[in-house]
């Protein structure tokens, strides 16, 4: 798709994509900005891990066009800018900061030992606080040759160590369940059974649940479960899905795929939660496009975020 035939595109679908700035030397669209005011307003912000080929500098600078209120942040490309760099690109743009992600694998996976990962997990909460991230993701580990009672054991001491910690430094520890097809190499945590046990053993108000939409949405009786998990929520990450998982990076944007998402935000948010909805898309696809094609698919995603209606979730295959 080129820049033209992308604010056709745009200008079809009734949110015209804002005039901005030149991003890695792509002129994006100039058409003038539409503002759009949802009938209900809901807290987002936009992962760097969607906007993958953008610069920090960059992102901060779309972000309140596209209709988002803060960011989520990923440490390899904080550490290309240099924490304290970053913490004041973020401040001097007045942005929030949802997530910081991540820190994680007690399991002692990719040759890291516990220890090692205490220790990095203890660097990534201060980095959090420096960047005035209100949550930290945290990944379990998967289960690397361990029984799952030894996995589990081994994360959940590492979350009771880390608490006091995070309390200490005004971070919240979100920890991350995943779909079993990630298993391999991230997580053994699937299911929010699980995880909420795993969550009661710890029984700390520094930790907490990451819910993301592309891995839960399958979850039996989500709708009816999501006033029990909101008290708990730290962050609810979003992306869309067009098939089960194939590859770590074969997410879509809001919209494009068969979650019912605008079923989940509402049932978060008529449930009291109050935190961001961070738009998180891991897309081979997406990170291949142009500043031009991501500026509008960003926009059109919070478009879709703000809609009142949505696929009801009884109606879609389970199974996956």
């Amino acid at each position: 798709m080129n820049p033209t035939s992308a604010s056709q595109d745009v200008r079809r679908s009734a949110s015209l994509a804002p005039q901005v700035k030149l991003l890695h030397g792509e002129q994006t669209t100039t058409s003038h900005l539409t503002t759009i005011v949802p009938a209900t307003k809901i807290k987002l912000s936009l992962s760097q891990l969607t906007t993958m080929r953008w610069s920090l500098e960059d992102e901060v600078l779309q972000l309140k066009a596209l209709g988002y209120d803060g960011i989520g942040l990923w440490r390899p490309k904080v550490s290309e800018s240099g924490e304290g760099a970053a913490a004041e690109v973020i401040r001097k743009a007045d942005v929030g900061v949802a997530s910081l992600s991540f820190a994680g694998g007690f399991t002692g996976r990719n040759s890291f030992s516990f220890r090692d990962a205490m220790a990095d997990a203890r660097d990534a909460i201060c980095e959090a606080e420096l960047l005035g991230a209100e949550n930290l993701i945290v990944v379990g580990g998967a289960r690397n040759h361990h029984t799952i009672r030894h996995s589990r054991r081994l994360v959940t001491e590492a979350l009771r160590e880390l608490s006091e910690f995070a309390m200490l430094h005004g971070v919240r520890l979100s920890l991350l369940p995943m779909h079993s097809f990630f298993a391999p190499t991230w997580t053994y945590l699937h299911t929010l059974d699980e995880t909420l046990e795993l969550l009661d053993n710890v029984n700390h108000p520094s930790v907490g649940l990451a819910f993301d939409t592309y891995h839960l949405w399958r979850e039996p009786r989500l709708l009816e479960r999501i006033p029990e998990l909101v008290p708990l929520t730290g962050v609810v990450q979003v992306s869309d899905s067009r098939r089960a998982p194939q590859t770590d990076s074969d997410r879509c944007f809001p919209g494009e795929g068969r979650i019912p998402l605008n079923d989940i935000v509402r049932a978060f948010q008529q449930a009291g939660y109050d935190g961001y909805f961070d738009v998180q898309v891991w897309s081979d696809e997406g990170w291949a496009k142009t500043s031009v094609e991501m500026v509008r698919l960003c926009q059109s995603s919070a478009v879709q975020l703000a809609q009142p209606t949505g696929s009801p979730l009884s109606s879609l295959p389970v199974g996956e």
